[in-house]
């Protein structure tokens, strides 16, 4: 099985559309984005298991948290990776 890069692409998203999170959830979130802000499909498999949330819910959450990261860094929100 090969391990591929998700290319987690940075999205605003409305707060209605996030999954609703514990706050031990947010904050193992917090954690694994500080480590890693584009994750590959595995580790989005494992973070999924590790919060309790679907692949999806994670995946949602870290576009949305990439795109808040990347307006505290200047830069455009929405865009198709941390590389643009």
């Amino acid at each position: 099985m090969s391990v591929s890069s998700t290319n987690i692409q940075a999205q605003l998203t409305p707060s209605t559309n996030l999954p609703k999170t514990t706050p031990e959830q947010e904050k193992l979130l917090q954690s694994s984005f500080s480590h890693n802000r584009n994750p590959t499909e595995l580790d989005l498999i494992l973070i999924a298991a590790e919060v309790g949330l679907s692949e999806d819910d994670v995946k949602r959450w870290y576009q949305h948290r990439l795109a808040c990261w990347r307006q505290q860094q200047g830069l455009p929100a929405n865009s198709r990776s941390i590389m643009d």
